[in-house]
């Protein structure tokens, strides 16, 4: 039996271990994407925002044009970054790829070079989309907004450590576990948390039109820090006001801020299960309409790659 409990134990921190190395890299990765296209604003800004005719009389010109080196070279980095996102949808069949990281941490770069992509590419392209390029590259920009949308859809359908959906059961003992904990401290009144908890009725959520229930629902996800917030703030003195920025930040004893997190993971889950069945519709809808676009833009960079080699444009 200790046997037993010492391996969960030892497979919990791994798996702990493993999260925070994802979030290191996922944040090493931003960082450093951000960097590239800031560097790339303060050191073309000016060719940018030149007229087409204009731009050969410029001392950037042969580096920053689309064929140029720096040019030519982002559009390669694009490329590059275009087969890092769809690996996400490969990866379910190449048995090695599985094998690394778990679905939301391929989801989690798949977003973030998604994100990244299009803003390279308008570089390689100088901010000039013309013909089949141009056309490429505002579908390839509906992608990655939609993909925004499917990663927040993602994210409100609750998962276990290895990414599989949870069902009703085990969401609504999860909640009722928090509800649990949270009627045994001592710091707010039950029924003002109850009223912390205020979700729209279920019928509402049925009947509200798809679009409504996404502004819904992250409007819900706004508010939330400032509703912990002003909870926080009913334990703090005036300084520590200060401190916490008004309660934004954490600042307050260990017992304040084990409540603040129970608080904060029950109200996101009574969200979560409330608007579930809608999330799950959506998100299946949403497949429907970002996998076509994706499939449109594949064949229209082949094209315009294509077309750049056997033209020279190297």
């Amino acid at each position: 039996m200790a046997q037993g409990a010492a391996t969960l134990s030892t497979a919990l921190q791994s798996r702990k271990a493993g999260e925070r190395t994802h979030k290191v890299l996922v944040w090493i990765f931003g960082s450093i994407s951000l960097l590239i296209c800031s560097a790339l604003t303060a050191y073309g800004y000016d060719y940018y925002l030149m007229a087409a005719d204009q731009r050969p009389y410029s001392d950037k010109h042969e580096l920053l044009r689309p064929s140029g080196e720096i040019g030519l070279n982002l559009g390669i980095f694009g490329t590059v970054l275009f087969v890092i996102i769809f690996m996400y949808a490969l990866r379910k069949f190449i048995p090695f790829l599985n094998r690394l990281g778990n679905a939301r941490h391929w989801m989690d770069f798949h977003v973030i070079c998604g994100m990244l992509a299009p803003m390279i590419i308008a570089f390689h392209a100088s901010f000039k989309f013309n013909n089949i390029a141009g056309v490429a590259f505002w579908i390839m920009l509906a992608v990655a907004l939609s993909g925004v949308i499917g990663r927040y859809l993602y994210s409100q359908i609750p998962r276990s450590l290895n990414a599989a959906a949870l069902n009703y059961h085990e969401l609504e003992a999860g909640e009722d576990d928090m509800a649990d904990a949270l009627t045994k401290q001592s710091l707010f009144d039950p029924m003002y948390l109850q009223k912390f908890f205020a979700m729209p009725s279920a019928e509402h959520v049925r009947k509200t039109p798809t679009v409504f229930i996404l502004i819904e629902m992250l409007f819900l996800d706004i508010e939330r820090p400032f509703k912990i917030a002003k909870l926080r703030r009913k334990e703090l003195g005036f300084g520590t006001k200060l401190l916490s920025l008004g309660g934004l930040l954490s600042f307050g004893s260990p017992e304040l801020e084990n409540v603040i997190r129970l608080v904060r993971a029950k109200a996101s889950l009574s969200k979560r299960i409330l608007f579930l069945d809608r999330t799950q519709k959506i998100f299946h809808l949403w497949h429907v309409v970002h996998r076509p676009f994706s499939y449109a833009f594949v064949v229209l960079a082949v094209i315009h790659i294509v077309n750049a080699v056997r033209l020279g444009y190297y």
